[in-house]
């Protein structure tokens, strides 16, 4: 890293001349999907399908956002008791999602197609399903975003690398500073206030001793070698509103 700046490290180049590029879908070895873009130097993980992205796949986002993250905002903000806030959470990824999944649910890749990346979470949360009838909708939405959104899953990747379990630090302790990090490497101010949002209702929902048991166990579960940022994915994260290397330089 010696004599490196943000400014110089690799990343994707197309952006600077052309709104698009050419580009051939790759299958990889281990079954997942991936683009070769044309002019680059790394593969790009995944295949974005704008009728997804674009699509049905907004809506669910939404009502994610809207349900369980600025709804319990409100709710807090007005002294709802913390642990029925915690409860209605539960019950919105229990049913209330249901109807926004239903229409999205068909378009999702085959766990054997998706990028290594979710394809390690699908494997880890199938592993937790049997602790918790919530785990099964959770994995098939939150690994459906993933595969679709790159700007989310770059930043969950980026998230996982700094929050790497320590054996010194309990893993709550670690996921608050990670989540504290994540606010300060976005470049938009209401992406951090989003980041921030995250972090106050994620942090709720771990008091719950349920709900904590299972991020327990998926910390002991997870390979995070899987889990935090390849080099290729670097290269395109790079060219996000979002600070990739922040972890390495104040910027």
């Amino acid at each position: 890293m010696l004599g490196k700046r943000p400014d110089t490290m690799p990343m994707v180049k197309y952006w600077r001349t052309s709104n698009e590029a050419s580009a051939r879908v790759v299958q990889q070895p281990d079954g997942s999907v991936m683009m070769d873009i044309e002019g680059e130097d790394e593969i790009f993980p995944g295949f974005p399908r704008g009728h997804s992205l674009f699509g049905s796949l907004s809506p669910l986002k939404h009502q994610i956002k809207n349900q369980i993250f600025n709804d319990s905002f409100y709710a807090l903000d007005d002294g709802v008791p913390r642990e029925q806030v915690i409860a209605d959470i539960k019950e919105v990824l229990r049913t209330g999602l249901t109807e926004f999944w239903d229409n999205v649910k068909y378009d999702a890749v085959p766990p054997e197609k998706l990028v290594p990346f979710v394809k390690e979470l699908w494997r880890v949360m199938t592993t937790l399903e049997k602790d918790s009838e919530l785990v099964k909708p959770i994995k098939e939405m939150l690994c459906f975003i993933m595969q679709e959104d790159d700007a989310y899953r770059f930043r969950l990747q980026w998230l996982f690398g700094i929050f790497r379990p320590r054996w010194y630090l309990k893993p709550l302790e670690v996921l608050t500073m990670a989540l504290t990090e994540l606010a300060n490497a976005e470049i938009i101010e209401d992406m951090k206030e989003k980041q921030r949002l995250l972090k106050r209702i994620l942090l709720l929902m771990l008091e719950d001793k349920r709900i904590n048991m299972l991020f327990n166990k998926f910390c002991k579960e997870a390979n995070w070698k899987k889990l935090k940022l390849t080099k290729a994915d670097k290269y395109h994260c790079r060219g996000k509103y979002f600070k990739c290397d922040w972890d390495k330089f104040e910027y």
